[in-house]
């Protein structure tokens, strides 16, 4: 499995790239885009490009404006849909809306006016929903709590480790831990030492500690976790460390 990491100009969104592997000349593979944050399209693009891949799907695991700021731009330029939690679609009409007071306040004096057109392909997903790209599948876990359509996306397998490390993902050696055998993708439900915060429009703090003991801590510990944001982890260290996780 190939996975790349696109770091997001604004406030650090890990966008990603996720194949079954690189293409050739002329044979593009097809590849899933994830969390397509701000500033990030042209550099997309790029890895696209060098690994000769086909963008079959624009997936986000929640409707923040930082994880969906340019994915109706890159989903329009390969014709393809943007994938989204039906709980979540409503914030695809407007992302900064959902962001809150505080953090839309904060963006507009960084950015000032953020243009937004709503994707004109969307396909929803219910709990348990697959997404495919190749030989790769993508299975969807509804994880409420930081808003009412977070998804967790699930790969039983884990990257090449150079693609990772190319990447800058996972902390540490560079290299992929031992024993990791499959991949979540968890946005901002968790992360490395941390959890998804619920002050946020849509946000709630019951349904994210129910989604915390019911669906984070049923994972197995043999997971790599690639968040939304910051360095990858695995769900043994977060079972072990993430002091959200203790008691929850």
């Amino acid at each position: 499995m190939l996975l790349r990491t696109v770091p997001a100009q604004v406030l650090g969104t890990n966008t990603l790239v996720l194949a079954d592997g690189p293409g050739e000349r002329g044979r593009p593979r097809d590849c899933l885009l994830v969390d397509v944050g701000l500033g990030v399209a042209d550099r997309v693009l790029a890895v696209v490009d060098e690994l000769h891949l086909r963008p079959v799907a624009v997936l986000v695991t929640h409707g923040h404006l930082d994880h969906v700021g340019e994915a109706a731009q890159l989903a329009r330029a390969a014709d393809v849909p943007v994938v989204v939690h039906a709980e979540d679609a409503h914030r695809l009409a407007d992302p900064v809306e959902g962001l809150g007071p505080q953090l839309r306040t904060a963006l507009a004096a960084q950015l000032g006016d953020v243009p937004w057109t709503p994707p004109e392909q969307v396909r929803l997903l219910v709990d348990g929903d697959e997404v495919v790209a190749g030989d790769l599948r993508v299975r969807a876990v509804h994880a409420p709590g930081h808003t009412e359509g977070s998804t967790l996306y699930l790969v039983e397998d884990v990257p090449d480790g150079a693609s990772v490390a190319a990447g800058g993902l996972p902390p540490g050696t560079g290299g992929l831990p031992a024993g990791v055998v499959r991949t979540a993708l968890t946005g901002d439900v968790l992360f490395a030492g941390s959890v998804g915060r619920t002050d946020l429009p849509g946000g709630d703090g019951a349904r994210m500690q129910a989604t915390l003991r019911d669906v984070v801590l049923a994972l197995p510990d043999d997971t790599l976790v690639v968040p939304g944001h910051g360095p990858a982890t695995t769900v043994r260290h977060e079972r072990a460390t993430n002091p959200f996780l203790t008691g929850a």
